[in-house]
Parts: structure tokens; C-alpha cells; sequence
């Protein structure tokens, strides 16, 4: 199976659907994995800091320079980052579009298929990585079916300046009808301190890393027995992970995962070991990768030292229900549901620590400073609740998008980004809004 080209890793952002297409290296699995998620972040920012000239903004991302709009998409953005003095955001037929931080102007948008015809393209792009200004994307050439009746696709990953949409690089990642999605999304690439982790080859059925100085390939692997497994790339703690779940002949899920800490210079693996079920990596925490079931009730989690891959199992106190959404942030694994419940739970006891309703409908991927966690629905409702009780301190009311938010197919918020004490919250169609968050509760 390869790569997966199918749904949503246990990694971010839980909103994109799957490609319709198949490839030899990846059967799309419409229901495999629920949700877990590892938090992208740009550039450090000062807690208690302001980007410099910050006002209280909100805009809908467009070409700055015609009147009309020229990408056609119609849905929602899937994450944006913080670097420099800019915002990036990417999205349903978006590879990426630049807000200013302190004023919302957009001035720049690309979409992600430069080739797309009057239907549009069928990928959603995201930000892979943000840093130091520049940012790190993929885009997708969906070319017409041919006389075998099967579309070719051309999928790079790109490195732009996040102020001026300028390509640093671009680099094939994949090409052919068998190619398969480099979306992060997707656990199909990563960004690591050497550039960026991606699914690379005519079927998929490699992972390389391309230098962050030129998108050079600097080495290339197999992905192993990619005709029996579904491998993700991961990231935690700056160390990059191969995630491997393998599948039996009958339906029913994996029969077993198998985890491998990737040296980032050759792509060798450095340990490897194998946990029964079909697993993921939602973070590290204390010295310890924490591993997840995707799919049906949680009861236990697993704890793997990042060094010694030592492998621990923790009982949870409270069973987890199908259909949540782990995310780690920091020392504590948070749990939300489509109806707006949050959990907080210790992973190194498997303590919960406590339950609240956030009041927001289908939150996305939340966010914390060392005070408060930030939960968006996807019209832009904004809560805030108190990180030590769970207590919810503020709200504020979605933004009137005319009901573009309730896209096809359904789904939550994007998550929002943090830059000091501004908090951007994406939501609608393409649109972003600000707030200070000291304004929304006394820390």
C-alpha cells in the first residue's frame, strides 16, 4: 500500500477530504484512520508580544492585483503559519496565500494546480513547514485523461518566500498515473531541520528528503513491503518517524504497526518496533513518543522512549469514544468531539484530568499558551478555556459567511495560529480574523 493517499493521518488537521484517486503504492482507505494530531508551528514568537504594527483585522484571500477572484476555490483553508512578517495559509485548490500579520493585507495567492481547467482542481493544499521566512508546499498538475483513460498527475513539493510568493525551489516529487500526493495532510511529508520528508517516486513507493538550501534529493529509501503496509511520515521533537501499519488478507484493520525512528541523514532507521492494532504517533512528551489507536474506542495508550524505544502501556482512566480527536500539546493529550467536548488527559498516567464543553461546534485542532487552550469551529466561533480546569473563560460568535462554512462532506475548523498574543483563526471560505488574546481574559 505504500504512502497513503487516503485519509486523514493521525497527524493534523482533520478536515481535508481523501483523494478520490488510487495508486498501485496506495489504495485509498476511506475510514482507516480517525484522527490524531500533531501540531505544525512556525516561527517562536515572545509570549506576551504583538507583531509589530498588529491591528484587530479579518480578510478573504484573492489576487490583489484584478478585481475578480482567480483561483475559484470554494472551500475552506486547511492550516495556515506564522514566519516573519507573514501569514500562509493553504487550503482547497490553494497551494498557498500570504496575509500580512499585522494588517490582514493579502498579497499574494497560488493555486495548486497552475494547469487547472474550468472544473477546477480535486486537491487541497497545506503548509508542510514554516520557517524563517520562507515556507514549504506541494502542488498538484492533474493532467486530462488519456486515450487509456487514466489521468496523470505531477506533484512537487515547492519552497516560497513566505512575503513575496517567490519559488526558491520546486522539485518532482512524483509523476505518472500511479504518482502518489505529497500532503502533509496525509502523513505523505514532513518538514524536518534538513528540508523536507516526502513520499517520492512514479509510484510512491520511496521516501526521500530534499535539502531545504536547493529541494535536491539527498537520499532516497524504500518504503518496506509497501505492498502489505501503509506507511506515514511523522515528526516529534525534531526527530522524523516511519509509520508502517500492516494489513491482512480480510477486512478488519491492521494486525500490527510498526514504528521507526528515521536517522534524518541517511533515512536509515535508527530503532524500530512493532505494537499490535492499527496505531499512530500524536507527539512526544517527556522523553516519550505517545501512540495511539486510530479507530475504535481508546483504552490504552503506548509510551515509547525516543532513545531507548523502551515501550511502556498506560491505561486510560476514561475510555476515549470512537470518533474523538487526539492532539498533543506540550505534557497533555486533549481530546475533542464533534459535538464541542474537550478532555484533558495525562498521558504518562492516563489520568483525566478534566472533561468540559468548549461550546463550539465540530472544533478543530487546538492550540494553548501556557494559560489558555483555543478551540475554532468552522465559521469562526472562538473559545477559550482555562488550561488547569477546563473552564471556559471567553467566547466569541462565528463570523456571518453566507453558510459557505458548512462545505461538502462536512468536517471541523482549521486550527488556529498562534504569533505572540495574537491568535489567527481561520474559517468560511479562504477567510482569516485576528484578536488580541489578552482581550479575551484575564491571565
Amino acid at each position: 500500500l505504500g504512502l497513503s493517499n487516503g485519509p486523514r493521518p493521525v497527524a493534523a488537521y482533520a478536515r481535508t477530504e481523501p483523494s478520490e484517486k488510487t495508486s498501485a503504492a496506495g489504495a485509498v482507505i476511506l475510514a482507516a484512520l480517525a484522527t490524531t494530531t500533531v501540531a505544525l508551528t512556525g516561527d517562536d514568537t515572545d509570549p506576551g508580544a504583538l507583531p509589530l504594527g498588529w491591528q484587530a483585522w479579518h480578510n478573504k484571500s484573492k489576487d490583489p492585483s484584478v478585481d475578480k477572484d482567480p483561483i475559484g476555490a470554494d472551500g475552506p483553508f486547511n492550516r495556515c503559519a506564522a514566519t516573519g512578517r507573514s501569514l500562509v495559509c493553504a487550503g482547497d485548490d490553494v497551494m498557498a496565500t500570504r496575509f500580512a500579520l499585522a494588517d490582514g493585507r493579502n498579497t499574494w495567492a497560488r493555486p495548486i494546480d497552475e494547469t487547472a481547467d474550468d472544473n477546477g482542481s480535486s486537491n487541497s493544499g497545506t503548509v508542510i513547514a514554516a520557517r524563517s521566512g520562507r515556507v514549504y508546499v506541494y502542488g498538484a498538475d492533474d493532467r486530462p485523461a488519456g486515450a487509456d483513460g487514466f489521468t496523470s498527475y505531477r506533484y512537487t513539493i515547492q519552497a516560497l518566500d513566505a512575503d513575496t510568493g517567490k519559488v526558491i525551489w520546486k522539485t518532482v516529487t512524483g509523476e505518472g498515473d500511479e504518482a502518489s500526493e505529497p500532503n502533509a495532510e496525509q502523513g505523505a511529508s514532513i518538514g524536518v531541520p534538513e528540508g523536507v520528508i516526502t513520499v517520492h517516486g512514479a509510484k510512491g513507493q520511496q521516501y526521500a528528503l530534499l535539502g531545504a538550501a536547493d529541494g535536491k534529493v539527498r537520499w532516497k529509501r524504500p518504503i518496506p513491503d509497501s505492498d502489505t503496509k501503509t506507511c506515514l511520515l511523522r515528526s516529534a521533537a525534531r526527530n522524523a518517524y516511519l509509520v508502517c501499519q500492516t494489513w491482512g488478507e480480510e477486512e478488519g484493520g491492521a494486525t500490527g504497526t510498526s514504528i521507526s525512528q528515521l536517522d534524518r541523514t541517511t533515512g536509515r532507521p535508527r530503532w524500530t518496533v512493532s505494537v499490535d492494532g492499527e496505531k499512530d504517533v500524536v507527539g512526544q512528551a517527556d522523553g516519550r513518543l505517545v501512540v495511539l489507536d486510530t479507530t475504535g474506542v481508546r483504552r490504552t495508550l503506548t509510551l515509547i522512549h525516543a532513545t531507548s524505544h523502551v515501550m511502556t502501556t498506560v491505561r486510560l482512566s476514561q475510555p476515549q469514544p470512537e470518533g474523538t480527536t487526539p492532539t498533543l500539546l506540550g505534557d497533555r493529550l486533549y481530546v475533542t468531539s464533534p459535538s464541542g467536548g474537550v478532555r484533558a488527559v495525562a498521558p504518562d498516567s492516563g489520568r483525566q484530568l478534566w472533561e468540559s464543553n468548549s461550546t463550539v461546534e465540530s472544533p478543530g485542532i487546538p492550540v494553548a499558551t501556557a494559560s489558555h487552550l483555543y478551540l475554532a469551529s468552522p465559521s469562526g466561533r472562538l473559545a477559550a478555556l482555562n488550561l488547569r480546569t477546563g473552564t471556559v473563560e471567553a467566547t466569541l460568535q462565528g463570523r456571518d459567511d453566507g453558510g459557505t462554512a458548512d462545505f461538502p462532506g462536512g468536517g471541523v475548523g482549521p486550527p488556529p495560529t498562534l504569533a505572540g498574543d495574537a491568535l489567527y483563526v481561520p474559517y468560511g471560505v479562504r477567510s482569516v480574523y485576528t484578536v488580541d488574546i489578552r482581550t479575551l481574559h484575564d491571565d
